[in-house]
């Protein structure tokens, strides 16, 4: 026992000894990587969408990528997996996988170490084959979800295989919106801040000026904003100073030399609010003239502009009557699968509601990848999604000839070369072909469909009837203030087209910059009225007839022309006699106006003053002069009564004075 005790002390010491010796040595060793140090993550730079697996042999599927280390320490042997993915092949499990994040258990498929060591922030390639034999085995065509792995990161995607063509190819159409961003700063003031947004927006290397050289391919349907065309460029007197205007002349020659009537739908000019314009007798005042600029330009290109593309995504039976009122025909609306009530509808663009409207329907599960679409990169999972999402589709009716409409949301601006990247794979599915806006005529895959009066979680309008009220009048406010400013064409044309812009959908998913460039647009119409002002105050008048003089000041910097000045007394006692020729008041100057007037009795007599343009609309805020009348006629039939009276009353006097004594009567006595 003694033996035993002795040797765990000595156990002990010699624990005690290598701790101690470990604490000393430990600044001078290097740290062993823990679980937290070590980070990873995984790009996949290309995929081959579908695996040819019709010859003789099975075929195979390369996957590229990055893996680079995201951590703090060096990654020995890192290694990269491709494992079968276990989901349900459904609409709503394609979705999911899609989204999901976990680490996949299934079967490995191949495996790749990408690298002896990786060091923190390098990154490094690798390839994974897959053999189509171990893709849906005994079936013709299809996908399988896939995840491919390192330690710390899992990319979920697809990959498709085909071994026979035992299907109707599904027709793939894409709405390719060419319309502006929701800024305010592209209808500011002229200058250089709008300038430079202009060139940010539309210039060279942009999303517009991409879209405009590469042109519509077959499948591609562009929903274009007829503002952007030549047609729709300011001119030089339009105060748009020439650097924006050579840019925007630019674009439009572009987008016009590659425009195919054939695959073109016209907008309503600033691609406006058709849904807002149904809800509110404002708003539609307002759409209204877009709606036949638009229907103008697609008569002069031969394209099309019967189709409205509501901002709501509704179509019910109202809305679809108001549509038929706003265009003057009924117009094919598009709207989302998921705005319709029967989910169980057979996928095809080109449906009709119970009424016979005519729908574009368009896949929203899809319409979202490509809005997703931000950087060139996230092209190739999108073209694995559209492998799986459009077999899955044509899994439910392979032997039905359909077409499958993909339009992005309003609110989002997918990249030009990704979404183009994602369009042009249709050619490497076999089981996809490229559609057409015209084969709508075809026969529609369903009967006519119900569809809701309501939706939820529709983007808010901007154009509500109060907003689009104070635009109305905003308006009519332009038009009478250009008549009377001497630069009234040009700031006209300037202050319209920016107004005009406020009509348009895109704002919904802009508000803070649609109240921005309202409030401006407001304060612009109105100042000139405010830089009008009238003369009040006391003022005399001893006449009967004669001048009054009203004082009319310009404090804008801008010359004043045609403006009319009206006098309405508040009493009968002074009438005005003629109105005043209109007048001239130059930039920050200040111009006295003469009025004939008759004094018809004495009094006070409050005179409101107005400045209005030659039609008679009033400019600025009202004045009011105070004027007492003392007409000099009155003074004299007083003074002459008063002589008369005097007269009489001294005659009066003087005769009673001057009256003679009369005799006593005679004595008695005497007689």
């Amino acid at each position: 026992m003694a033996a035993a005790r002795g040797r765990r002390l000595r156990s002990l010491r010699g624990a005690c000894v290598a701790a101690a010796l470990a604490g000393l040595l430990a600044p001078a060793l290097p740290a062993r990587a823990s679980a937290s140090d070590a980070s990873s993550s995984l790009t996949l730079t290309s995929i081959t969408p579908v695996v040819d697996a019709t010859g003789a042999s099975s075929g195979s599927a390369t996957i590229r990528g990055r893996l680079t280390n995201d951590g703090s320490t060096t990654l020995e042997n890192p290694a990269v997996s491709v494992l079968l993915g276990e989901a349900e092949m459904t609409r709503e499990g394609i979705d999911d996988w899609a989204k999901g994040e976990q680490r996949a258990a299934g079967e490995t498929l191949d495996r790749d170490v990408a690298a002896r060591r990786l060091a923190p922030g390098q990154s490094t390639g690798f390839t994974l084959e897959v053999d189509g034999a171990d893709l849906l085995p005994g079936r013709s065509w299809g996908a399988v979800p896939i995840s491919v792995q390192s330690p710390e990161d899992a990319v979920h995607t697809f990959l498709g295989i085909h071994r026979a063509k035992e299907y109707e190819p599904l027709k793939m159409l894409w709405g390719v919106p060419v319309t502006l961003p929701p800024l305010n700063q592209l209808w500011t003031s002229p200058g250089e801040r709008r300038t430079r947004a202009w060139r940010e927006a539309a210039g060279p290397g942009s999303d517009l000026a991409r879209l405009a050289a590469s042109g519509p391919r077959p499948g591609d349907v562009r929903l274009v904003d007829p503002l952007l065309l030549p047609e729709a460029v300011p001119g030089a007197d339009s105060g748009v100073p020439r650097a924006e205007r050579e840019l925007r002349a630019d674009l439009a020659e572009a987008l016009d030399a590659r425009l195919d009537p054939r695959r073109t739908i016209v907008l309503p000019e600033a691609d406006a609010d058709v849904a807002a314009a149904t809800q509110s007798d404002a708003a539609r005042t307002l759409v209204r003239p877009r709606v036949t600029g638009a229907q103008r330009a697609a008569d002069d290109l031969g394209a099309r502009a019967d189709v409205a593309w509501p901002a709501d995504d509704l179509v019910s039976e109202d809305r679809a009557d108001a549509l038929e009122a706003l265009y003057g025909r009924q117009p094919a609306v598009v709207v989302p699968r998921t705005a319709l009530t029967d989910d169980a509808f057979t996928p095809h663009a080109f449906q009709s509601t119970s009424s016979g409207t005519p729908l574009l329907v368009s896949d929203p599960e899809l319409s979202t990848v490509a809005g997703d679409l931000q950087d060139p990169g996230d092209a190739v999972l999108a073209t694995q999604r559209l492998v799986a999402d459009s077999a899955s589709i044509l899994g439910d009716l392979p032997g039905t000839a359909r077409t499958i409409l993909v339009v992005p949301p309003r609110s989002s601006r997918p990249d030009p070369r990704a979404y183009r990247s994602v369009r042009e794979a249709v050619a490497s599915i076999p089981w996809t072909a490229r559609g057409d806006i015209t084969d709508e005529s075809e026969e529609q895959a369903s009967e006519p469909l119900e569809i809701p009066d309501t939706l939820d979680d529709v983007p808010t309008p901007q154009l509500t009837e109060t907003r689009a009220r104070r635009l109305v009048a905003d308006v009519v406010t332009r038009r009478s203030v250009a008549t009377v400013r001497a630069d009234g064409p040009r700031w006209q044309s300037e202050v319209a087209a920016s107004q005009l812009q406020l009509t348009s959908a895109r704002w919904r998913s802009g508000p803070w910059h649609f109240r921005t460039l309202a409030t401006r647009l407001h304060a612009e119409v109105e100042r000139t009225g405010q830089e009008v002002r009238v003369a009040s105050g006391e003022v005399n008048f001893f006449a009967d007839t004669g001048r009054l003089q009203v004082t009319v000041e310009n404090t804008s910097d801008v010359e004043l022309k045609d403006l009319h000045v009206r006098l309405r007394p508040g009493s009968p006692i002074l009438r005005i006699d003629d109105e005043p020729e209109p007048v001239v008041v130059a930039a920050r100057s200040r111009r006295t106006v003469t009025v004939q007037a008759s004094a018809l009795a004495p009094g006070r007599v409050p005179i409101v003053v107005e400045v209005t343009d030659p039609q008679g609309r009033v400019i600025g805020e009202p004045a009011e002069l105070r004027v007492r009348v003392s007409p000099t006629g009155g003074w004299i039939y007083w003074g002459v009564a008063l002589v008369a009276l005097a007269s009489v009353a001294f005659g009066t006097w003087r005769t009673v004075r001057r009256r003679p004594t009369p005799a006593a009567p005679a004595d008695p006595e005497d007689s």
